[in-house]
């Protein structure tokens, strides 16, 4: 009897405690939505030419604590001999002013050059959590359709 009680208590423990950590991350970040798009355009793409001026990430967030930070982190996962692999190229961020927050964040072009071709991620962070991971790719003759 004293044997079955001790393991229904340290089940009950342990079951409490996994759903303790995940009710805590919950709440300490909102949810973003996300997608990427030429600068100034706005329909969504992963496929970028290596001539567009600029690579917007567009965001919608729900549930945050005004304050919160949106960070995005823009990687070249592989873009040959241009840089070694997993290289950070820039970041950029924004601050939360109401719960259900959106904006841009923009990556640019440098200056007199076109994007290596390859491919491509931007990481999004909510204060020092990442959130999501978007792919993309930069290829020769890639065309982005207006509605």
């Amino acid at each position: 009897m004293r044997r079955t009680f001790f393991l229904v208590a340290v089940a009950l423990v342990v079951v409490r405690a996994g759903s303790f950590d995940a009710a805590g991350q919950l709440s300490n970040t909102g949810v973003v939505h996300a997608f990427l798009t030429e600068a100034k355009k706005s329909k969504p793409t992963t496929i970028f030419s290596p001539e567009v001026p600029g690579i917007c990430l567009v965001w919608k967030g729900e549930g945050f604590q005004v304050g919160d930070k949106i960070r995005v982190v823009w990687i070249a996962e592989d873009v040959g001999a241009a840089s070694p692999k997993w290289t950070k190229i820039n970041e950029g961020s924004a601050v939360v002013f109401k719960s259900n927050d959106g904006g841009t964040i923009l990556l640019g072009r440098p200056r007199d050059r076109t994007w290596p071709l390859g491919k491509y991620r931007a990481e999004i962070y909510v204060g020092k959590q990442i959130v999501q991971s978007l792919k993309f790719t930069v290829q020769s003759g890639a065309t982005v359709e207006l509605n």
